[in-house]
């Protein structure tokens, strides 16, 4: 899937090149397949799966991590859980931006509520204003935005309230939900709408909840779902990829799928 979007020449050239690293619906600490021991074995591939995430990060050297939503599968995620990816998140030196998904949102006893993911890693950023919240990286000329879901429903729109732009900075915008190329009535929770996308105006959109990768590009603006990073949920070594975006004022907007 990889894409190479050009940039509008008004961008200023003292901004300097961004790589990132995008997933999704890792979904770690899944209980629904199986017998007890089929579940440690899907749990275990999981964790795998989540490693090869950080290494990825590692190996690309990207300056910047988004996990678009779902981390956990549900808020019911073991203390020993939270700490695995404690301890995973603490190989990296590079922000990392979580946005909680349908899986993991931000209801009642929810997993980021119990857990401070950021304590004792400033480099981990959870996003949690229900109406939206910017996190603001000087050192990388970058504003990530997001919008915590606390209800999956169709009430609740990933993007509305997002801020508008300004021309000094890169604007990445994180969102987790069902994509609709047209304006109707949401039949399904967590609407994305094309022209939402379309009039942020912003450099790219990192989204998670739907499994497979895509491109729902709109306009000027660069949207990619992730995808599960798993091939096969069901194999003994799993095999998927992650997006890395490399951002430059020279080059444009480059989207490529990277193994794990």
């Amino acid at each position: 899937m990889q894409r190479k979007y050009g940039m509008l020449l008004v961008m200023p050239l003292s901004r300097r090149p961004l790589r990132v690293l995008h997933t999704a619906d890792v979904h770690l600490e899944s209980d629904g397949y199986g017998d007890a021991r089929q579940q440690a074995a899907h749990q275990a591939r999981g964790r795998r799966v989540f490693q090869r995430i950080v290494d990825r990060a590692l190996h690309d050297d990207v300056d910047l991590v988004l996990i678009a939503g779902d981390l956990f599968d549900h808020n019911r995620v073991s203390d020993e859980a939270v700490d695995f990816v404690r301890a995973e998140l603490a190989r990296l030196r590079q922000p990392v931006v979580i946005l909680p998904g349908n899986h993991d949102a931000l209801s009642t006893n929810a997993v980021y509520d119990r857990h401070d993911l950021a304590a004792a890693a400033s480099h981990v950023r959870v996003i949690r204003r229900v109406n939206g919240e910017a996190i603001e990286l000087p050192e990388l000329d970058v504003v990530v935005w997001g919008r915590a879901m606390e209800e999956h429903e169709p009430g609740f729109q990933p993007l509305a309230h997002i801020p508008g732009r300004d021309e000094r900075r890169w604007h990445l915008a994180m969102a987790h939900g069902f994509f609709y190329e047209a304006r109707q009535r949401p039949d399904r929770s967590s609407p994305i709408f094309a022209d939402e996308i379309r009039d942020t105006g912003w450099d790219y959109v990192a989204l998670g909840h739907q499994h497979v990768q895509t491109d729902v590009s709109q306009g000027g603006v660069v949207a990619c779902y992730a995808g599960a990073p798993v091939a096969d949920w069901g194999g003994s070594d799993p095999v998927g990829s992650v997006l890395r975006i490399d951002l430059s004022t020279a080059d444009g907007i480059r989207v490529e799928p990277r193994p794990l």
